[in-house]
């Protein structure tokens, strides 16, 4: 491998780094993969590795890992990528190395970091030596990449999740950068007090990385007092928390938690919502990305069940881009509570998509001689017989309602199913009322009034 992934260089490094595995038994989490019945290890005990791609949340152990890869394959010659600084000509040039070491006998793998980033054209480079074995593929990725990479070069790899660390796993490494902080130490003993322990690791969000940063710092901060032994109490880890955020890791926490927000407010639950909207606004998440998702819910979600739902997030949507954050934390807030209490009704949502799908299925049916312009009535009047292209105003008509026909053969087709929920069950009655008068009344224009 090159320097650029395992060499530490010189000067003090953070406890992540100088904790790096040294084993795979060093290794935490990924218990289907990395465990003692492992699929990767079953792999590495027949001597071969296929092309794949790792990808999950960072903290995970997928840089881990892949730095022992050389101690565990001695047979393969090693390489490694940064998609976003390498192009065409790096890539060609592993290719090369791979052929000659194939020819050799032996195996060639490049790493790639970000591999979800590369173009079509770039990876359209690797497709013949994925698949013919001029070299080992290992792409590595924070973020899904099913849909970033292009079908052909897919289908050629394996694809890997590696999936947030559970409590135990962030425990035992928690564990032992306890021990590894104390041994650096030298000085004095070093504990950790259990609400301290439960604070980092809910901090750490299943990313091992995260936590122990924190309980490195959290330790700096806990040295600091006077006496034999050091222990770390849940006040050193706040304030060494209390301007860390919950940033996101990657763009895929992103829409994980935009939809567990949105969900949580479509089924009535203020509690969980008003958590991950807190999330996302101490994520450095834009407020008027959520304020817009709250418009839309309005509109979808909540619907006619209540039309107020969408007033009141619109106005939060103006008054969030009117005075920003802090404060715009209170009508985010609001709204949020206000829609995942409101009544849910997604029957004009449906009845849109019915209609566009009849329109984009070909029903396109003119339109009646009655409701067209007056401009282009005047042009067919000559040609139409007597009363064909008489409207029917509704307001002149008993009970409000006009017999005539809106759309051809649009009696038969029903695209608005009302709900009878909220405000939506008045909407209901109205529709039902009037569909029988207009089915009942003769459409025929009325006789002209005197004069």
């Amino acid at each position: 491998m090159t320097r650029s992934l395992f060499d530490r260089g010189p000067g003090p490094v953070p406890l992540p780094f100088r904790m790096r595995p040294g084993s795979l038994d060093d290794l935490v989490g990924q218990e289907s993969l990395l465990g003692q019945n492992g699929l990767f290890r079953r792999f590495l005990s027949e001597g071969r590795w296929p092309s794949m791609v790792l990808f999950g949340p960072p903290g995970t152990g997928k840089s881990g890992f892949v730095e022992l890869l050389p101690r565990l394959l001695p047979d393969y010659s090693f390489a490694h990528l940064n998609a976003t600084t390498s192009g065409v000509p790096d890539l060609r040039k592993e290719l090369a190395r791979g052929e000659t070491r194939r020819r050799e006998g032996g195996s060639h793998l490049v790493v790639v970091d970000e591999i979800h980033t590369w173009s079509k054209s770039q990876q359209e480079v690797l497709l013949s030596g994925v698949e013919t074995g001029q070299i080992v593929l290992l792409g590595l990725s924070n973020e899904t990449p099913y849909a970033a990479l292009i079908p052909p070069l897919a289908s050629r790899l394996l694809l890997f999740p590696f999936h947030p660390l559970e409590e135990g796993a962030l425990s035992t490494l928690l564990d032992r950068g306890l021990s590894r902080l104390e041994r650096e130490g030298k000085k004095r003993p070093l504990s950790l007090d259990p609400a301290a322990r439960t604070l980092l690791l809910r901090y750490a969000g299943g990313d091992g990385r995260r936590l122990l940063l924190a309980l490195e710092s959290a330790v700096l901060v806990a040295v600091r007092r006077e006496g034999e032994a050091t222990r770390v109490f849940e006040e050193d880890v706040t304030s060494v928390l209390s301007r860390a955020g919950q940033v996101y890791g990657d763009k895929d926490s992103h829409y994980d938690i935009i939809s567990a927000f949105i969900k949580s407010v479509r089924n009535y639950d203020p509690d969980a919502a008003l958590h991950w909207l807190a999330r996302m606004l101490e994520g450095g998440e834009d407020p008027l990305y959520i304020a817009r998702r709250l418009v839309i819910l309005a509109a979808e979600d909540v619907g006619l069940a209540d039309p107020q739902a969408l007033t009141q997030a619109v106005a939060c949507f103006h008054a969030v881009s009117q005075v920003g954050l802090p404060e715009g934390r209170i009508p985010l807030a609001m709204t949020t509570v206000f829609l995942a209490l409101s009544p849910k009704s997604i029957s004009a949502y449906r009845a849109m998509d019915l209609a566009l799908a009849e329109v984009r299925g070909g029903f396109a049916p003119p339109v009646p001689l009655p409701m067209r312009d007056r401009t282009v009535k005047r042009a067919l009047a000559r040609e139409s017989p007597p009363g064909a292209l008489e409207y029917l105003y509704p307001p002149d008509l008993p009970g409000g309602v006009s017999p005539q026909e809106h759309l051809p053969g649009g009696e038969a087709r029903r695209y608005y199913h009302p709900s009878d929920r909220g405000r939506e069950r008045e909407l209901r009655e109205r529709f039902e009322a009037t569909r029988k008068i207009r089915e009942s009344s003769p459409a025929t224009p009325p006789p002209p009034s005197g004069g």
